[in-house]
């Protein structure tokens, strides 16, 4: 799992029928002080009704086919972060 932050959305016409009725976000993945990390981005499948700006846990996954592909889904907002410094 990781944090990550909602920097935008995807808008697909077409979906798989695993994917019909899911919001798809794109997600930055958070460095250690929680800011985004160019050129870490993925799109990620939305369980939690996420939105622009949230701070989201996220979770990889094997997806459709489980030989070529993995997909990200967000699993949870992120109401805040405590860490011991």
């Amino acid at each position: 799992m990781m944090l990550a932050k909602v920097v935008g959305h995807v808008v697909a016409t077409q979906k798989c029928d695993e994917l019909r009725g899911s919001n798809l976000l794109l997600i930055s993945k958070l460095d250690d002080d929680l800011q985004p990390i160019k050129d870490h981005t993925w799109a990620a499948i939305d369980n939690v009704g996420a939105g622009m700006h949230d701070i989201v846990l996220v979770e990889e996954y094997l997806a459709l086919n489980k030989d070529r592909y993995k997909a990200m889904s967000v699993i949870a907002i992120v109401e805040q972060v405590f860490r011991d410094r």
